[in-house]
Order: C-alpha cells, then structure tokens, then sequence
C-alpha cells in the first residue's frame, strides 16, 4: 500500500473525527502549523546560503520572506489556545532545528553547521505550537492525547513528503552531473553548470533538514519502533549519487544498492517528476557533492 501524503491524512483524520467538539479543526490547525515549520526551516537554509555580496533585490525577498513567516507565526499562535489550551507558552520545550538526526557514520556533519543562527530571538528558531514541544506527561494532563496521535499521523506524512522530495532533487542533481558538468566544454559552461549543482544542493538541504526536523519531532511523541524503523535516520552516505546511470552489465557497478528511502513506497503528492525514472538507475555509492 502507498505510503499517504500528509493532505490524504488530513482529510482521514477530518473525516473520522469523534464527538468531541475540541478537536475540531485540530488536525487542519497542525497541518498549517507544520507547514510553517518547514518554511522556518527553508527560510533558515536560505538566509544561511545568501552571500555577503547578495543584491539588494535579494535581500528584499528574503526581508519579505521573514514578514510573511512572522504574520503566519503569529496567528497560528494567536489560535493555539484553542487547541492547547491558554498556558500552552509555559510548558512548550526551547527545541532548536539541528541535524542531530542525521547519522554522521564517520563523525563529520553532513552540513558545515546547524541549519540557522543561534540566536534564540532568530525568527527562524521560534519553537511553534505544537503537542511534539510539550512533555508527553504535560499533554496528557491538558488532555491532548487525541491531538498527539493526530500530530504524528500527520508527521508520517510530512516524512512521506519529504522524502519523495529528496528522491527528485538527488536524481536531478545526479541528472546534471551527468549533462550539464560533464559536458561542459569551456570556462563559462562548467561554471554554470557547477551553479546549478550548487542550487540542486541546496533543495537536498532543505529536504534532508524537513525530514530530520519531523522524524526528532515523531521520537518526541513516542512513535513506536516500528515507525522509526521504516522513517530511519539518515546517513552522509545516503545523500550520495552517482553520476554515472548504473548498467547492471558495467564494471564497478554490479554490487551497487540504492539509499532505503529510494526504494520506499512514498507518495507522489506533488507533481509527477520524470527525473524519478532516472532515479533507480541511479547507483549511490560514488559521491559527486
């Protein structure tokens, strides 16, 4: 069976709710809250690759980028009472996005650095609204238990999500190694052929940073071992692609495997991406990042 996206999920949830009056509206209030997670965690992935020589333009979008996510932050917050009851802000845990949850196997992180500042008044480093901040024994006390099963229902999906996205952007970025770079006859070429790597690179950061925000969040709702078997930290080695298309009759490429999320019945939620053709072809072990 596919694995669900997190809008199928959703609308499971809304359309088996039970009578109690609480929790309605509960499941569609973490799901907007969980999408302003991830455009904390993109908006901190971008401030941190914007150069020092950025345009003025640049800078622009990414100062309007900010107040957008602040106004978003701030009406889902104005809504958690609802949910969470009043005294929500007291008992939420200080959780900041890290990439503790990447298995390093040889001791270097996978990036250079925490995915944003450490600065706690950091707009990006705002802890949101949500039962995966609270102690398991304060939720339960507030009697959000519901919401708790509900939160990592949801979690599954974003995780589903998340890692179809990862596959796309590794097969592309494996996809212009294989065009754009080596392919590159002059000086010019291969500089904007190494550009878009680089951009390629980041879409894998994001994705990686969501993934391993949401799988921290569902071992803080005490996901079972089963779950957090299938949704496995991820490895340096597993954000590795070749840019060769493996040929099960070439040398050097008879024991190649791919990473476990590729072979992972996730959800096709967004758009159909030919790049994931390409993608079992691919053979993992040779790193071009």
């Amino acid at each position: 069976m596919t694995a669900q996206t997190m809008k199928s999920i959703e609308m499971d949830i809304i359309s088996n709710q039970g009578p109690d009056g609480r929790m309605h509206g509960a499941a569609t209030w973490m799901a907007r809250v969980l999408k302003a997670e991830e455009s904390q965690i993109i908006l901190a992935i971008d401030v941190r690759h914007i150069h020092a020589r950025a345009t003025e333009t640049q800078r622009l979008s990414i100062a309007r980028r900010q107040d957008c996510l602040q106004m978003q932050i701030d009406r889902l917050c104005e809504s958690a009472s609802q949910f969470l009851g009043e005294d929500w802000n007291e008992d939420i845990s200080d959780n900041l996005i890290s990439t503790t949850d990447i298995d390093e196997g040889d001791g270097e992180d996978v990036f250079s650095d925490t995915f944003h500042p450490q600065d706690p008044n950091y707009l990006d480093a705002v802890v949101l609204p949500l039962p995966s901040y609270l102690e398991m024994q304060q939720a339960d006390r507030l009697g959000l238990l519901t919401m708790v099963d509900q939160e990592l229902r949801l979690r599954e999906g974003q995780a589903n999500n998340a890692l179809h996205e990862l596959r796309v952007s590794l097969a592309h970025k494996a996809i212009i190694f294989r065009t754009d770079v080596r392919h590159a006859g002059t000086y010019n070429m291969t500089t904007r052929a190494w550009g878009k790597v680089g951009s390629a690179d980041v879409k894998v950061q994001r994705h990686v940073a969501i993934y391993c925000r949401c799988r921290k969040q569902m071992i803080a709702l005490n996901a079972s071992g089963n779950t957090l078997n299938r949704y496995k930290m991820l490895r340096k080695e597993d954000l590795k692609i070749s840019a060769t298309i493996a040929n099960s009759n070439a040398r050097g490429h008879r024991d190649d495997t791919l990473a476990w999320f590729c072979t992972m019945d996730v959800p096709w939620d967004t758009e159909v991406n030919d790049w994931m053709s390409e993608c079992k072809m691919i053979a993992p072990h040779v790193n071009t990042g």
